[in-house]
């Protein structure tokens, strides 16, 4: 029977493909984002997530699995170990986003940005804050705390930004929010 065959081959052997999710594991690790297609992102996530997971355990069990997967052991381990297990302590699962960034030049192929969420360097941050950023510059500026569903269809927000926001929200304060779109503003 065909049961249990239907995962991402990627057009690769067995042993590539797992040489290649090493790899873009180990990187992503390494470098906190990694720009790739949209089906290796989607192949990379669960496993980066059972990254992290090993990474809060924190036994020696886990530090043997990681070390057995993971390349570039001396930069991703004490990554993986001590700064990502931290950061995602109080969190339950869903560590890595998928962001969808445009076509590939050269083959037209789908590509995403994959990163860990939360970081400094995160990319639904950015986009949110710079989109305020443009809005406010043309009108007076709201304080992040003071949009709701009424004032955003006042200024003329988006739905997708508002829950963009709120998403930002939870894991960022409103005071550094509305700092990072103050300081975006002065750059306009």
């Amino acid at each position: 029977m065909h049961h249990g065959k239907h995962l991402r081959r990627l057009n690769r052997t067995s042993s590539h493909r797992n040489a290649l999710l090493r790899n873009l594991v180990s990187s992503l690790i390494e470098h906190g984002r990694i720009e790739t297609t949209v089906a290796k992102a989607k192949t990379l996530q669960p496993i980066a997530d059972a990254m992290v997971t090993l990474g809060k355990k924190g036994d020696v069990e886990a530090k043997r699995k990681a070390l057995a997967y993971l390349n570039s052991r001396d930069t991703t381990i004490p990554k993986l170990f001590d700064e990502l297990a931290t950061r995602f302590a109080t969190r339950q699962g869903g560590y890595t986003r998928i962001q969808r960034i445009g076509k590939r030049y050269g083959d037209n192929a789908p590509m995403a940005v994959i990163e860990f969420i939360d970081g400094p360097t995160d990319l639904k941050k950015e986009m949110v804050t710079s989109t305020l950023a443009r809005i406010f510059a043309g009108t007076e500026k709201v304080a992040v705390k003071d949009i709701n569903a009424a004032k955003a269809e006042e200024l003329g927000l988006s739905k997708s930004l508002v829950r963009n926001l709120k998403k930002v929200q939870f894991a960022n304060s409103v005071e550094s929010i509305d700092a990072t779109i103050e300081k975006k503003m002065q750059g306009l």
